[in-house]
């Protein structure tokens, strides 16, 4: 206990050394009042009187990563630059998914995926579709055309994530263009401890902005994880539920801004450790049923019903042999996503639709990995892997129509009692693509203070052929005192070849008058990317880091207005298209402090030039000025505070025609976003949380839609947590 300091009280001696040591004070001179504001202070505020607490480091070079280079390195001797958001801010911010985990990260911008209930990641002026996220180095199946909606991955046993910006595909292949994402999962580690796990639920309110105000919470939010270990064996369950009932930024109109509904994440995993190898089977399951107010085809109030289930199995296995370690993965995943879009009124049955998509993804690889120590120095190590991939997609579409006219040849028809006709049809028929690749990447020390490192991906795709991504890297540092600096430097080509949803895909959302077709005649996108890096550190207390980066893109996919459109006009037609060269250009400079004993600071700001170079226009959706700040503080050992807050300049949301014929700049305005949390531990399994998202209330104007400001505003929350 520390000693405690209040007026007309008096010290006793004290025993033992300044660090973890008991300080006792003559409790006979205090009154009871004063006792009792005395322990309140302590329990509240006992950094503010112990001498000599000591804190822990706000950033550690000895952390391990894999994804700059495929393999297990300390983050100072991995060759690219490597961000990482460790596991205790993750629970700190109180992430719900991999949307909240990501906001805070320097150089991450997050936008709405249009038509969804989720958001998608831009990584230096790349959109979602370019961005790869993994899960243990496994893909995960993009929701709606190419991206991944971040709001469909829970934070469930998770350990890490590592942000790898900047052209990847030497060592990740397609769609790593604009870099990678990956989300480390916990490891089965040896413990006495046979069964252990934790459960936490809370529950929020928008107030009168949810649909359903007689109801208290508007969003709930259950995570619970049991793990029983049996002898070299693990077994863990978890599951993740986020449930919403719906909210409304304009109570005057029926259409909805929020979901209501649920999404849900279960997950099992089996672990074995042998004497020289290790093995994970992993399964998981995704669901999401959520309906969104529209406006219906027929023009009357309607809802959009999404129902989307994905089944996940991924194995993975290590193992040392003489010439070297090997690494096995597989992955099956299978995702249905039903879309619906339905009138209210059942008398006017015409206009509804079911549109059902079914996606595969398959892959399989084999990596090999050496030390060359004793050849090439300490460090010295040679990467090497084959890959197979394959991925099947069908879509079929059924509705009911007022009449048969304009009927493909292979609908399927038949007359409804009412007149109307049910029609199916098969839009997109069976589709697949495969690739087989082969990776490779040597690491060659430089002295003791940097290495340079080299390597490549070879792709054979089924539909685009061949094509060879290189990449060259430089690291090197230097040891000043306790200040260490590190630079790096890499250059490399991207490569992204058009995915079956970009070719085939439709995605209907006619409701909002528009439709987004795939085209069969897309070509590969390709990428130069440059990147520089300039860290100092003491390992301990600060860090601060500048990056650099140029990228230029040919071939840009991107969806494109047509011309054409559905409905008497009122539904528009986009198609994918290739039809841009761009450049993504800028810097993102962050800074880490530990300002007083449990006091932790972390600031960053980005800048983005981000632009079409055919056109000599910005690229939409993408802030030129970002700044992010997040302050940790560690109150007492019972009690933590959170400061969180993201600012985003002006930018370009949308680009339309004038009537003079020139382009027209929509401009979405700059906003800021404060979100303050904390938590309070009971007993030492007991804890309970909350706090305020959107602290200031900061939303879009719903009347203006090119407004791309926060869709959901201030939400206090409130949970209990329980470890075991």
């Amino acid at each position: 206990m520390a000693r405690c300091l209040v007026p007309g009280a008096t010290t006793g001696a004290t025993t033992g050394s300044t660090t973890g040591a008991e300080t006792r004070t003559d409790y006979g001179r205090l009154s009871l009042p004063q006792f009792a504001l005395c322990g309140c202070l302590y329990l509240l505020f006992p950094a503010a009187y112990a001498a000599g607490t000591s804190s822990t480091a706000v950033f550690n070079l000895s952390d391990v990563v894999v994804s700059g280079s495929r393999s297990e390195r300390p983050l100072a001797d991995t060759p690219v630059r490597t961000q990482i958001l460790d596991q205790a801010t993750i629970q700190r911010l109180h992430s719900r998914d991999l949307r909240d985990a990501l906001r805070i990260m320097p150089g991450v911008q997050l936008r709405e995926i249009h038509g969804k209930s989720g958001e998608e990641v831009y990584l230096q002026g790349f959109n979602g579709d370019r961005v790869l996220i993994l899960v243990d180095g496994l893909p995960v199946s993009a929701s709606t055309g190419s991206t991944v909606d971040t709001s469909q991955l829970a934070m469930l046993d998770i350990e890490h994530i590592e942000i790898v910006p900047g052209a990847a595909s030497a060592l990740y292949g397609s769609a790593a263009m604009g870099g990678v994402i990956n989300v480390i999962t916990r490891k089965h580690q040896n413990s006495d401890q046979r069964l252990s796990g934790h459960a936490s639920l809370d529950s929020g309110s928008y107030g009168s902005r949810q649909l359903d105000e007689s109801k208290v919470s508007g969003e709930q939010h259950l995570n619970a994880s049991v793990t029983q270990i049996l002898g070299q064996s693990e077994l863990r369950l978890g599951i993740d539920q986020r449930y919403s009932s719906g909210y409304d930024l304009n109570p005057d109109s029926w259409s909805s801004d929020g979901f209501s509904g649920s999404k849900t994440n279960l997950s099992a995993m089996l672990a074995r450790n042998f004497a020289d190898s290790q093995w994970r089977l992993n399964t998981e399951r995704f669901e999401e049923d959520s309906e969104t107010r529209r406006a219906g085809t027929s023009g009357s109030d309607g809802i959009k019903r999404e129902l989307l289930q994905r089944n996940r199995l991924a194995l993975q296995g290590e193992w040392q042999s003489r010439i070297g370690q090997w690494q096995l993965q597989a992955l099956h995943e299978q995702q249905d996503d039903q879309s619906d879009q339905l009138n209210n009124d059942s008398d006017i049955p015409a206009g509804n639709l079911w549109r059902d998509t079914q996606y595969q993804q398959q892959k399989a690889a084999l990596q090999w990995q050496y030390s060359l120590d004793s050849a090439l120095g300490y460090g010295a190590e040679m990467v090497a892997g084959v890959e197979g991939f394959r991925e099947s997609m069908e879509q079929d579409k059924n509705e009911i129509k007022l009449t048969d006219e304009g009927l493909g040849e292979n609908d399927q028809v038949s007359q409804r009692p009412d007149g109307t006709y049910y029609v199916s049809t098969n839009e997109v028929p069976y589709a697949q693509r495969n690739s087989r690749e082969f990776f490779t990447q040597l690491i060659i020390p430089l002295g003791i203070n940097g290495d340079v490192s080299t390597g490549g991906r070879w792709q054979n795709d089924s539909d685009f052929g061949k094509f060879f991504s290189p990449t060259i890297s430089v690291r090197q540092n230097f040891q000043w005192h306790d200040l260490q600096f590190q630079w790096r430097q890499s250059a490399g080509l991207g490569y992204r070849v058009p995915n079956l949803k970009n070719r085939y895909f439709i995605f209907d959302h006619s409701v909002n008058g528009y439709k987004v077709l795939g085209s069969e005649d897309l070509t590969p996108e390709k990428s130069r990317s440059l990147q520089m890096s300039f860290s100092l550190t003491d390992n301990e207390h600060f860090h601060a880091e500048l990056a650099l980066f140029n990228n230029r893109i040919q071939d840009l996919i991107e969806a494109q207005d047509s011309g054409e459109s559905e409905d008497g006009g009122r539904v528009a037609i986009y198609r994918y298209t290739n039809f841009a060269n761009a450049l993504t250009r800028g810097y993102d400079l962050s800074l880490q402090w530990q300002l007083l004993p449990g006091l932790q600071q972390r600031l960053s700001f980005g800048y983005l030039d981000a632009r079409d170079l055919d056109l000599d226009t910005p690229l939409i959706n993408r802030a030129r000025h970002h700044a992010k700040a997040l302050w940790l503080w560690d109150i007492s050992h019972r009690l933590q505070l959170t400061l969180s807050g993201e600012y985003q300049g002006e930018h370009i949301s949308s680009i339309s025609e004038a009537d003079s014929g020139s382009s027209q700049l929509n401009v979405s305005p700059a906003y800021s976003r404060w979100d303050i949390k904390g938590s309070w531990l009971l007993t030492p399994r007991t804890s309970v949380y909350g706090g305020v998202n959107n602290l200031f209330d900061t939303v879009r104007d719903s009347a203006d839609a090119y407004d791309r400001r926060p869709v959901f505003g201030r939400m206090p929350y409130a949970g209990l947590s329980y470890q075991f």
